[in-house]
């Protein structure tokens, strides 16, 4: 990207065509899994804000399309057997554009995430 992205849109637009429409579909599923979810760009990427506050960044690259942060999961709880396949480090989910994402997962991921935020803020 040429120009640093003001919008989403923008972002999203400024994409490659595989990774586009990977981050549009993941986009709506994030809106879909939480209500009220407001979108802008920080640190140059979409970030989705829940009540104010940061809730779940979102970044499309050349052979992937990553999700972060990861939610607080120990060894014991299902979830974290879920993302282990794709994690990428301690706090990043990575999605390889050549395999269908997983909407099911990114939807509890999403949702974990939102109910770890709305505990934090009380």
């Amino acid at each position: 990207m040429a120009d640093k992205p003001r919008t989403v849109d923008e972002y999203v637009a400024a994409l490659a065509p595989d990774a586009r429409e990977v981050v549009a579909h993941l986009r709506e599923v994030a809106h879909a899994t939480v209500a009220g979810l407001e979108e802008r760009i920080s640190y140059g990427i979409p970030t989705f804000t829940l009540d104010g506050h940061y809730l779940v960044y979102l970044a499309g690259w050349a052979h992937h399309v990553s999700l972060y942060p990861v939610p607080d999961v120990d060894e014991d709880d299902a979830l974290a057997r879920r993302v282990a396949r794709y994690r990428d480090g301690k706090g990043t989910l990575r999605f390889p554009l050549a395999e269908p994402v997983p909407d099911d997962l990114v939807r509890d991921v999403v949702a974990r995430l939102a109910a770890e935020r709305r505990r934090a803020v009380g």
